[in-house]
């Protein structure tokens, strides 16, 4: 890569020739305002507000598509730049219409942004302004507000270029120009609800999440996807304690600038319905609530007895709790059969832009801390329904409902265990079977680190927090791990990372601050996306 260096408001910068004004500027941390480019889309250049001042040319460059050079000095605070934004922003507000108070945008919305950096005037337009469609729907979860769209054409190159499925264009002409959808098609890619993400005005909004809180009350947490082993960045955002949406975060070793639809949305399935708040254990009238010295006093004197043992833990548990279930496990009993709840699907060309074709965020990570020794689930899955077990411990997964037979033909096998012990957030029809049921957290109240698919190590954080009387998981690990007189005790999950990093091969070396909020990936492993 050839070096460049030129001067951007009067500060030198190091380039790369091949890089446009636009890409040097924002690595060098100055901003230049912009709504069609997007740096993974093509240029298109029709915005015209990313205009700057260069040396020696006679008219204003727009920055997106205007290569650096060898000594190049650019301005993009003069007067003459700042009235030219002034123009840009006043022509785009002339049909604008007077949204703000109901729209989702607000608080995200370059055009508030650039209007009070760059106009803060009242409209000089005297004409009725020309309509476009409102509430629109595209596609199952993205809403067209014709009226507020600026023509950048982000959404249109995004179909194009990305997922390829280009069901959308641009009609008309001049001020009637539009977005549309093309003849009998609708916006159902499973990777449509980005259009949303990279629009930068109100026009496609999210259907999911319409009209449900202010962005500016929403709780930001940097976690990953719990959706398949993709890994997928992602800020978690949380109102009252609620998760209400994600959004992409951006890692280009993972996941760039995208996330697909069904992660975005797999939080609900994940987060609702009513929570267990304290321990239950099996007597003669059912299950009855109790304290949690009784509960787990109960299932390690349960599973002692029930041996040979299954332990089965989600692929949504950490590294870090499915370290302590796999030591704790091998303590029960040297016997146990141990492994990763697993499903696989088939994915589409368009799905394996970012869909793994693993459903279990952590499966290759709770493998590697031990969790895993029969070979694979479906292996453990059939030993248990030919009734080779006489007990097991099942964390986060619901067996008994799974789709067709599968879930029949295990519910059959898990109530013909003599002792049974389910550890999940809610009440679901396996934890019903069991003789004791351990109230725990879901991925959004967690901490820890998910091993991705390709050896990247994650770290999750937690975005809201656990109702009173469930524990993280890693901590009733913990506290049956002591009952058994296990030396070693953690104060958190830094600290059994420190713990992994000692004892697992792999992530030898590894360290808790150097996971990041980007990830670190395990030796040997290749980068790419």
């Amino acid at each position: 890569m050839d070096p460049v260096k030129l001067t951007i408001d009067g500060r030198e910068v190091a380039a790369t020739k091949g890089q446009t004004v636009i890409q040097a500027a924002a690595e060098a941390g100055i901003s230049i305002p912009h709504y069609c480019y997007h740096p993974k889309l093509a240029i298109a250049g029709n915005c015209r507000m990313c205009l700057v001042e260069i040396e020696k040319m006679p008219k204003l460059q727009i920055a997106c598509n205007t290569q650096v050079a060898e000594g190049m000095a650019v301005k993009t605070q003069s007067a003459k730049v700042v009235e030219a934004r002034r123009a840009v922003m006043e022509f785009l507000l002339i049909n604008h219409p007077l949204d703000c108070p109901i729209c989702d945008q607000a608080g995200e919305c370059r055009l508030q942004d650039y209007y009070m950096e760059h106009d803060l005037k009242g409209s000089r337009f005297e004409e009725r302004k020309e309509r476009d469609r409102k509430r629109e729907i595209f596609g199952p979860h993205v809403v067209f507000d014709g009226e507020r769209c600026v023509k950048c054409t982000r959404c249109v190159r995004f179909v194009q270029e990305v997922t390829r499925t280009e069901e959308l264009t641009v009609v008309n002409r001049g001020d009637q120009s539009t977005i549309a959808l093309f003849p009998g098609k609708i916006l159902d890619n499973p990777l449509s609800a980005n259009v949303v993400d990279i629009c930068p005005v109100g026009a496609l909004t999210d259907r999911d999440f319409r009209f449900k809180v202010r962005v500016w009350y929403l709780k930001k947490t940097a976690s990953v996807c719990p959706g398949c082993s993709t890994g997928c960045n992602v800020s978690v955002e949380s109102y009252q304690n609620r998760i209400v949406r994600f959004k992409p975060r951006v890692n280009e070793a993972v996941n760039s600038h995208w996330i697909c639809d069904e992660g975005r949305y797999c939080f609900h399935s994940l987060t609702d319905g009513e929570r267990l708040s304290a321990p239950l254990i099996r007597q003669e009238g059912g299950l009855v609530p109790t304290d949690w010295e009784t509960a787990l006093h109960v299932a390690l004197s349960g599973l002692r007895a029930a041996a040979p043992l299954a332990g089965i833990v989600s692929g949504r548990n950490t590294n870090e709790e499915a370290f302590l279930f796999a030591r704790l496990m091998k303590r029960l009993s040297s016997e146990a059969a141990l492994e990763v709840f697993y499903r696989e699907r088939a994915l589409t060309e368009t799905e394996k832009i970012l869909m793994s074709p693993d459903r279990s965020p952590n499966f290759r990570g709770a493998r590697d801390m031990g969790a895993g020794t029969d070979g694979n689930h479906n292996s453990l899955a059939a030993r248990l329904l030919e009734g080779k077990f006489r007990g097991a411990y099942l964390v986060g997964e619901d067996l008994a409902a799974l789709e067709g037979d599968g879930g029949i033909e295990q519910r059959r096998a898990l109530e013909k265990l003599a002792f049974l012990v389910v550890q999940d957030s809610r009440l679901t029809a396996t934890a019903k079977l069991a003789h004791v049921v351990l109230p725990a957290t879901h991925f959004g109240e967690k901490e820890g680190t998910y091993t991705n698919r390709r050896g990247r190590v994650q770290k999750l954080n937690a975005a809201v927090v656990p109702p009173a009387g469930a524990l993280q998981d890693w901590q009733i690990f913990a506290r049956l791990l002591s009952k058994m007189g296990d030396g070693r005790s953690f104060a958190g999950p830094a600290q059994i990372f420190q713990a992994i990093s000692e004892e697992i091969p792999a992530y030898r070396g590894l360290t808790y601050e150097r996971v990041g909020d980007q990830g670190v990936l395990l030796a040997g492993e290749t980068k790419r996306l």
